[in-house]
């Protein structure tokens, strides 16, 4: 009886609190969405929806942030699919943006054939869509399948009852919002040595994932406006990038050419921005970065809410 009784006040917790089980689940506990930010952890932390639902999108088809990481949600077979879980199927003048960098489209350089079963989310079999729904609170399918740590919940409620600094907070929109004390000297090291793991990576851009980015564009295109983003970063991995896949915005430009959708490159903006390692934005330049690229769709009149 006693056991019967914590287990439900453990599960009534998550209930209300979803937040505290980990970075991704409350994304799955939320309704589909009408209006969608999309990528990895780049725009997971770096584009605010509460900016773009205070200028742009409307009540009727209001923003969601469902990016995840380099991974789970690279572009391939299993993006799409939870693409198509997630989004409103009454959707009919969404906005979606993407978010596009080199890393969320390649592959090992011993996937000879490109073959999507050889992909690290197909392969590790990654909760990104594989879930009977992405709209359920509680998503006893993620927490019984996918929760690898139960006891997250209550060290995320312990740091919350003590005001913790550092704390990581999933918001109900999907961003992620990351608290950190701004140590440069901690931040360089960080950059340093992320810079150095990725410059060590053994991968080549996918043909085959850039043609699932170009699935997902063809989907959503029939939802609304699709506008592709490639976003700023720390100066070191933007020379990275530069050195390593010299011809990817040229590439993602292509694919937006032939789709007619927009593509807004804000690469040459690394460095202008407070970053908390090498990738991701500290979240008060997130802010600053989300009204600029809602300048960009206003200047440019990609988007009308009417």
């Amino acid at each position: 009886m006693l056991l019967s009784l914590l287990a439900a006040l453990f599960l009534l917790l998550i209930y209300l609190r979803p937040e505290l089980v980990d970075n991704f689940y409350r994304r799955f506990t939320t309704p589909k969405g009408k209006s969608m930010i999309l990528g990895t952890s780049r725009s997971a932390q770096g584009i605010k929806p509460s900016v773009l639902n205070s200028r742009i999108t409307t009540g009727k088809n209001p923003m969601i942030n469902h990016s995840f990481a380099i991974g789970p949600s690279s572009f391939g077979p299993n993006y799409l699919r939870e693409i198509k879980h997630k989004i409103d199927p009454k959707t009919e003048n969404g906005l979606f943006i993407i978010s596009a960098d080199p890393w969320s489209l390649t592959t090992e350089i011993n996937n000879i054939e490109d073959d999507t079963a050889n992909f690290f989310e197909v392969r590790q079999k990654l909760f990104v869509g594989n879930l009977k729904s992405s709209s359920l609170n509680p998503n006893f399918d993620y927490l019984k399948n996918y929760w690898s740590n139960r006891f997250s919940v209550f060290a995320n409620l312990f740091k919350d009852w003590i005001n913790y600094k550092n704390q990581i907070i999933l918001h109900e929109d999907g961003w992620l919002e990351v608290n950190v004390v701004l140590n440069q000297e901690a931040i360089n090291q960080r950059i340093k040595e992320s810079t150095a793991e990725y410059a060590e990576k053994k991968v080549i851009i996918s043909d085959t994932r850039m043609f699932y980015l170009e699935q997902i564009i063809q989907f959503l295109k029939n939802k609304g406006t699709v506008v592709v983003v490639r976003m700023p970063v720390s100066v070191p991995m933007y020379k990275l990038e530069n050195i390593r896949f010299p011809e990817f915005s040229e590439r993602i430009q292509t694919i937006a050419s032939k789709n007619g959708v927009r593509y807004l490159d804000f690469l040459e903006l690394s460095g202008q921005f407070q970053t908390v390692d090498t990738h991701h934005l500290y979240k008060k330049d997130a802010e600053v970065f989300t009204n600029i690229v809602c300048d960009s769709i206003v200047d440019l009149r990609l988007y009308n809410t009417n």
